[in-house]
């Protein structure tokens, strides 16, 4: 063991580096970049995330609409004859966020932070760095 460290030892060298501040700013940035790739495939994965949930949620509605319809046509009696059915454009009015009593919406609660999150702070204190060696 002893043998293999001081073989160890004397295979070490050193490299100059000429401008080590260059080398810091440029290795910061690189950490800048690869941490906002991060945040967009955070993004990106709950996007997704959510894109499943509500699809699955719809396939339940969807479900439960084509069951209930099910049961109306089975309760329904028989006949000939055919409804005439006017369609009528839904309206277009505006979503006020206030409600009828002119409050304001309830604030969610404080949760944990995200992956994203995260990476966003990291990202704070990278750029806090660079801001400090210009």
């Amino acid at each position: 063991m002893v043998k293999n460290l001081k073989e160890h030892d004397s295979e070490l060298f050193y490299v100059d580096v000429k401008d080590p501040n260059e080398v810091r700013r440029y290795i910061l940035e690189t950490l800048k970049e690869i941490l906002e790739v991060l945040q967009r495939f955070e993004k990106f994965r709950s996007i997704r995330h959510e894109k499943f949930e509500k699809i699955q949620r719809i396939r339940t509605m969807l479900k439960e609409a084509n069951r209930m319809m099910g049961t109306v046509k089975a309760k329904l009696p028989q006949t000939n004859l055919k409804a005439n059915i006017a369609r009528q454009a839904p309206s277009s009015k505006v979503r006020n966020t206030k409600d009828k009593k002119g409050k304001s919406p309830e604030k969610r609660p404080v949760r944990e932070k995200t992956e994203l999150e995260k990476l966003e702070s990291e990202l704070g204190a990278i750029e806090n760095k660079l801001k400090s060696l210009t």
